[in-house]
C-alpha cells in the first residue's frame, strides 16, 4: 500500500473520536503531524508509544465517576447527586440528563477502540518481523475487545468499527448483540494466541488475561439476552486455564491488595489500568469517594449503601472494602454524608494538591482492578456448576478459597440451585465496586426481582438492562438506535 493511502486511512481513524464528540469539528486544522507509517511507525517503540493511547481513555474514565454510577442500579454503590439518582434507582427516564455519564462511557470506549484499530491497520502494513508485530496486534485485540464488551453490555445493540470501516463510522448501523459477542470472541482468541505469557510492564495484557477475559465473556454469553447456555462450558475451561497457569493467586490479605503502594507487586491482578499524574492520566476517584469533613477532604459524589454494609459478612473482607472510620476518628454514621465509604478505592498515592474543583484537584496515581484471580475462581465456580449440573469438588474449592481470605466458613453440601445463589452472593461481596455487580444482575435477568425490593416505587422491566444511547451520538452516527424504552 502507498504511503498516500496509509495517510489517507490514519487521518480517518484518528478523526473517529473527533466526531463523536462534537459534530462540528474542524477538520480544516494542521494535520501534517498525524502519525502515518513512512514517519511514525518504524519501530516497536513506535507502535508502543501508539498504542498507549488505547489505555487513557480507560484510565480517565475509571478514574472519575462515571462508570461506578451508571451501575449504581446495582446494590453496592449510592450517590448523593441529586442529577444521578436515577440511574441509582433504576428510573433512568427521571433523569433530566442522562448523557453526562453515557457520553462518557460511549465516547472513551470507542476512542480507545478508534486507537486499536489505527494499530491494526498500520501493523499489517509494518517491515518490522512477525514475532515483533504480533504481540502488538495481540494487545490491540484485547483492548478492542475488552472495549466492546462493555459497550454492548452497557448499550446493546452498537456499531462494530474495525481497522477496515472506522473512517465510514457515522454511517455504520448497529450490530446485533450476537454479531458483536462473535467479534469479542475473534478477538480474545486471536489476541490469547499472540500475546506473551507474561509482560515487563504489569499495565500490558497477557495471554492469561486474554483467557481470563474470554471466560468472562463466555460467561456473559450464557446469560441474558442470548441466554446460549452452551457457553457455560466453555467458561468453565477458559477459567480453568488461567486457574492451572500458576501465575495467580490470592493476596494472603484482602485489604492489602487496595493498597497503593502493593498495586505492582501482588499476584492476583489479572489486568488492571493504572493512573499516572505525570503522563495526564492521574484520577481523582480516590476524592470522590470521600467525604468532605473530618479530615477527609473529598467530594462525597458517591459511596455505598447502608443496606449494603449491613448484609455484608463481618471480616477481613469487609475491612478492605469499606473505610467506616475517618482520618480524624469518626464514625461514618456521624461524617457529612452519613454513608459507609468505599475502601477499595481511597488510596490513591500522592496527590497533586488541595481541592479546587474538577478536572485538575486532588489527581493522584490511582489503580483500577479490571480482571483479577479472585473473580475467575468464582467464573469457575459457577460455570462448573452449570455445565455440571451440579457443584463439582473442584467449583466447592474454587469459591471456598475465596470465602477462606475473606474470613468466612466454606460451603458444603448444597443443591445446584442453593450452589449457584451462593457463587452469586460471593461476587457481590468480593467484588463490590468493581463495575461487576450491576453486569451480573443484567447476564442473570434477575434485576426486577432483585432491585424492585430496594426501589418499590421503580418500574423495573427490561428496557432497564441496557442504559439510553447518547442523544448526541444519535444525531452524529446515522446507523445507531436509541434502545427501547427511551
Amino acid at each position: 500500500m502507498k504511503n498516500s493511502n496509509i495517510y489517507k486511512i490514519v487521518l480517518g481513524l484518528l478523526i473517529v473520536p473527533i466526531l463523536m464528540i462534537s459534530s462540528c469539528a474542524d477538520l480544516e486544522e494542521d494535520l501534517t503531524g498525524q502519525p502515518t507509517a513512512d514517519k511514525f511507525f518504524n519501530t516497536i517503540t513506535d507502535f508502543n508509544s501508539f498504542l498507549a493511547g488505547a489505555y487513557t481513555p480507560l484510565i480517565k474514565l475509571y478514574g472519575t465517576d462515571y462508570p461506578y454510577v451508571a451501575g449504581a442500579g446495582a446494590e453496592d454503590v449510592h450517590t448523593l447527586v441529586g442529577r444521578w439518582k436515577g440511574l441509582e434507582q433504576c428510573n433512568i427516564n427521571s433523569m433530566g440528563n442522562p448523557n453526562e455519564i453515557t457520553d462518557q462511557l460511549w465516547n472513551s470506549h470507542y476512542s480507545s477502540i478508534s486507537v486499536c484499530n489505527t494499530t491494526l491497520s498500520l501493523s499489517g502494513t509494518s517491515k518490522l518481523s512477525t514475532d515483533q508485530i504480533s504481540p502488538i496486534t495481540g494487545e490491540a485485540k484485547f483492548m478492542r475487545a475488552l472495549n466492546y464488551f462493555y459497550l454492548v453490555r452497557w448499550f446493546g445493540e452498537v456499531p462494530i468499527l474495525t481497522e477496515s470501516n472506522q473512517i465510514k463510522a457515522s454511517t455504520e448501523p448497529q450490530s446485533s448483540v450476537s454479531d458483536i459477542y462473535k467479534f469479542i470472541v475473534s478477538d480474545l482468541v486471536d489476541a490469547e494466541s499472540k500475546l506473551p505469557s507474561s509482560q515487563a510492564l504489569k499495565s500490558k495484557p497477557t495471554k492469561w488475561a486474554a483467557k481470563a477475559l474470554l471466560s468472562k465473556v463466555y460467561l456473559a454469553m450464557a446469560g441474558f439476552p442470548l441466554n446460549d447456555t452452551s457457553k457455560y462450558t466453555l467458561a468453565r475451561d477458559k477459567a480453568k486455564e488461567v486457574m492451572d497457569s500458576g501465575v495467580y493467586s490470592l493476596q494472603t490479605k484482602f485489604s492489602d491488595l487496595w493498597l497503593w503502594k502493593n498495586r505492582l507487586s501482588n499476584n492476583e491482578f489479572i489486568f488492571t489500568l493504572y493512573a499516572d499524574v505525570t503522563t495526564g492520566t492521574g484520577s481523582w476517584v480516590n476524592r470522590a469517594v470521600r467525604p468532605w469533613d473530618h479530615g477527609e477532604g473529598g467530594w462525597g459524589d458517591w459511596e455505598s449503601d447502608k443496606r449494603f454494609l449491613a448484609q455484608f459478612p463481618v471480616g477481613e473482607r469487609l475491612n478492605g472494602t469499606f473505610y467506616l472510620t475517618m482520618i480524624d476518628g469518626t464514625n461514618w454514621q456521624n461524617s457529612d454524608y452519613a454513608q459507609p465509604y468505599v475502601g477499595k478505592l481511597r488510596d490513591g498515592g500522592t496527590n497533586t494538591g488541595g481541592y479546587a474543583g474538577p478536572p485538575v484537584a486532588d489527581l493522584a496515581d490511582g489503580f483500577f482492578s479490571i480482571i483479577r484471580y479472585s473473580d475467575i475462581l468464582l467464573v469457575y465456580a459457577e460455570a462448573a456448576n452449570q455445565a455440571d449440573g451440579a457443584p463439582s469438588v473442584a467449583a466447592y474449592s474454587a469459591i471456598n478459597s475465596v470465602r477462606a481470605r475473606a474470613g468466612l466458613s466454606p460451603i458444603s453440601g448444597l443443591s445446584k440451585d442453593s450452589f449457584d445463589k451462593a457463587v452469586l452472593d460471593e461476587r457481590n461481596m468480593e467484588l463490590a465496586f468493581e463495575n461487576n455487580r450491576w453486569f451480573d444482575l443484567c447476564r442473570r435477568h434477575i434485576l426486577k426481582e432483585l432491585m424492585s425490593v430496594w426501589y418499590p416505587n421503580s418500574v423495573i422491566d427490561d428496557h432497564n438492562y441496557l442504559l439510553p444511547k447518547p442523544t448526541d451520538q444519535l444525531a452524529i452516527m446515522k446507523g445507531v438506535k436509541q434502545n427501547p424504552g427511551y
